[in-house]
């Protein structure tokens, strides 16, 4: 759904999301064994990936870090009218954290092009989600923002697909912010 202008803002969990960007393969495995051939010049490791040059703006280690910096890359595309979307992939976990809130209502009050992505595992490090939240259904959060919202199998290709590929276009004409929670 994205091209290759587009950006994406990752979790500790960003292998997949960079080789999906387009990052390449082998940088990124000199970037694992800490080689200055790495995607990172090997200071970031395996949790610190970066590669603008194919619009993947970075993994963080910190739950929630890229949310507000997604947010802000989404309003510098809008300000530059540059046409770019950004996406930007977090943890259940990180959907329990007041900086989604402020960046989900924000990104509403700008009508941004960003498209957030919770990957529920149902679990923070030993924690079930039923353990730390009231309500589980974390797809109905963003709509307090007024924010499209879906819910999908997250194992299912087609229907990421089918939902990313909706959330991007309606960014990409001028539509705002959507929210995406794959179930794994």
């Amino acid at each position: 759904s994205l091209n290759r202008e587009d950006y994406v803002f990752s979790n500790h969990r960003g292998h997949g999301h960079y080789i999906a960007k387009g990052g390449d393969l082998k940088s990124m495995i000199a970037e694992l064994y800490c080689k200055e051939t790495g995607c990172s010049k090997g200071r970031g490791g395996s949790m610190h990936l970066i590669d603008t040059s194919a619009g993947f703006m970075g993994c963080s280690s910190i739950v929630s870090g890229n949310i507000p910096v997604a947010t802000g890359a989404a309003l510098s595309s809008k300000l530059n009218k540059d046409g770019r979307v950004s996406v930007v992939f977090f943890g259940d976990a990180a959907s329990e954290e007041g900086v989604l809130f402020e960046s989900m209502n924000f990104a509403a009050l700008k009508n941004l092009p960003v498209v957030y992505v919770c990957e529920n595992n149902f679990y923070s490090v030993c924690s079930h989600q039923s353990a730390r939240q009231a309500n589980c259904d974390i797809s109905m959060r963003p709509k307090a923002f007024d924010i499209p919202s879906y819910k999908v199998d997250g194992t299912d290709v087609i229907a990421v697909y089918d939902a990313s590929r909706e959330a991007v276009a309606n960014a990409r004409a001028g539509k705002g912010p959507s929210f995406i929670e794959c179930r794994v």
